[in-house]
């Protein structure tokens, strides 16, 4: 099949979504498919086109740059005029731009996964979700399919869509066993708590590090990537005098994060906005505990794992969070035979709905 991937950011650029692409985009094409991902140009420097893991780049300039919602005509352009080129189009990211130039470009078959946190990241975001479900429903009515990567994320983008009730496939994230199963802890880094992702405001790290100066002695955190949020967090942790426990290591290669993960006693998460943390199925996998906000997207996590999991209310006062972080420092690991998907059987059942879709419309 010829396969067009439309996401508004991809590698380069390291985030939960992008994520995602990259990992069923090079799947895909390991399947014999010709994948080809749409994007935006995320910097300067990078070439229009480039090929990666067997999938062709093609990035787009953007001529609203705004952080909230860049608009790139470009993108539209090509999508308008190559629309008959592809078997499928599978745009990603209801909270960005990038689906809704795909629904405007007027491209079929086209197939969502929205990632759908239900609000925006920011108050300003947060402002402009209710008028931007006019866009939404716009963006639905065209699509042949939509995938959501959790139970908690279809419930609530029902709850806001409806009248997608029948086009909803719940299709999870998933992990690289054998990766993470490879990689080799850090020695002699003592008791660690990770935290970590695109450091951004709903992420809330800040409570963590607030929770960490409350906790054993022996314990320290480790905040992996990095974001709009890491001078404020540095500066916190500076003004706590906790900078002996607490560590930036700042956007690392895959592989030295699933040597983190490996050294992980514990991973603790307080987002407010997710729909299916990868990083929580990862780090069960690599064996940790896991501390979390008591959202829809974690309580899913545990009831589909059955993992060693923790819920905090995610307005847990310091004090708290840091008992519970002590405790799963001393509970139990993650069971051996935890049944946890991987990105084989996610793009599986990815490519299946593909040919399902694409099969409908030529029939």
């Amino acid at each position: 099949m010829k396969i067009a991937l439309i996401s508004a950011h991809y590698a380069p650029f390291v985030g939960g979504v992008e994520s995602h692409v990259t990992e069923i985009a090079k799947r895909l094409a390991a399947r014999g498919n010709c994948v080809e991902v749409l994007t935006h140009r995320d910097a300067g420097g990078l070439p229009d086109n480039e090929e990666r893991d067997g999938v062709l780049i093609r990035r787009h300039d953007v001529a609203v740059t705004s952080q909230h919602f860049r608009l790139s005509p470009a993108l539209w352009a090509t999508l308008r005029r190559e629309r008959k080129r592809y078997d499928v189009f599978h745009a990603h990211g209801y909270h960005a731009a990038a689906p809704l130039t795909a629904a405007l470009a007027g491209v079929s078959p086209l197939i969502f996964t929205p990632h759908y946190h239900g609000t925006g990241h920011s108050a300003f975001r947060a402002a402009l979700h209710r008028p931007y479900r006019l866009a939404g429903r716009g963006i639905i009515a065209r699509c042949g399919r939509i995938i959501c990567v959790s139970q908690a994320e279809a419930d609530l983008f029902l709850a806001h869509f409806p009248a997608a009730k029948d086009r909803v496939q719940v299709i999870p994230n998933g992990i690289d066993r054998d990766r993470i199963g490879a990689a080799a802890p850090f020695p002699d880094a003592g008791r660690v708590v990770v935290t970590g992702g695109r450091l951004q405001s709903y992420k809330h790290v800040d409570r963590i590090i607030e929770a960490i100066t409350l906790t054993s002695p022996a314990l320290r955190l480790v905040v992996t990537g990095d974001g709009p949020e890491r001078p404020r967090l540095e500066a916190l942790a500076a003004a706590r005098r906790a900078l002996d426990r607490v560590s930036f290591v700042g956007s690392v290669d895959t592989g030295t994060l699933y040597r983190w993960y490996a050294t992980a006693q514990v991973f603790c998460s307080m987002s407010t906005n997710e729909a299916m943390p990868v990083t929580i199925l990862e780090m069960l996998a690599a064996g940790a505990r896991i501390v979390a906000s008591d959202i829809p997207a974690h309580r899913d996590i545990r009831g589909c794992t059955g993992g060693p999991i923790t819920l905090v209310p995610p307005q847990a006062s310091p004090a708290t969070l840091a008992a519970a972080l002590n405790a799963a420092d001393r509970g139990p690991g993650a069971a051996a035979g935890m049944r946890l998907p991987s990105w084989d059987e996610v793009t599986a059942m990815t490519a299946l709905l593909y040919e399902d879709v694409a099969g409908r419309l030529g029939a």
